[in-house]
């Protein structure tokens, strides 16, 4: 016995933050809301289109991975210090209306620091049905589903900065069908025109 003890090299664990490029990115949820500290202002490091039609927001269109779409402004939300990465996982699996973690993944973002995950829900909607007019008639549809909507989702992220190659002309569409000027008002138009009939 040489009276020398021997104990593990601490391993640095590397902080948590999830991608962030849609309504995630102005409203992260109750479960993952709190647990973010920071926000880092990022591109994200894959294009991201207007490519699936989700039941939370009343089959309105939202943004998913696509590679007919483009890289646009988001954030890194830094989650905080004692955060691990089963509970990150879990929370945007939460906050994603995901079945399990299967489809949260990690994302190379351009920080060594920091494990970066993103939700990839897939897409669902065909080439076709993503052209500016079918966008914008999904977006109309929505509107019955009261404020979770696709021209709120579409407000939301363009309000929030994130543009795609698809983001102007779609919203163009959505204020043609209403005959307003803003999108704001479009939403406000277009339920008046469901609850009339």
């Amino acid at each position: 016995e040489s009276g020398v003890s021997w104990a593990a090299p601490v391993v640095p664990q590397r902080r948590v933050a999830v991608m962030a490029y849609g309504s995630l990115l102005y409203d992260p949820g109750p479960d993952l809301g709190p647990l973010v500290q920071d926000r880092i202002p990022r591109r994200t490091p894959f294009p991201v289109e207007y490519g699936r039609v989700s039941a939370k927001w009343g089959g309105g269109p939202v943004l998913v991975p696509h590679p007919d779409g483009g890289r646009v402004e988001g954030a890194l939300l830094v989650l905080t210090p004692a955060c691990d990465l089963g509970t990150a996982v879990e929370a945007l699996r939460v906050r994603e209306g995901l079945a399990g973690p299967e489809g949260v993944v990690e994302v190379a973002a351009g920080d060594a620091d920091l494990m970066v995950i993103a939700a990839s829900l897939p897409r669902n909607l065909p080439l076709p049905d993503m052209t500016p007019p079918e966008l914008a008639r999904r977006a109309a549809d929505s509107v019955v589903n009261g404020s979770l909507n696709g021209v709120a989702y579409l407000r939301g992220a363009l309000d929030a900065g994130i543009e795609t190659p698809r983001s102007r002309a779609y919203a163009r569409e959505i204020l043609e069908l209403a005959g307003v000027d803003d999108l704001e008002e479009a939403e406000r138009r277009l339920v008046a025109f469901r609850d009339r009939g």
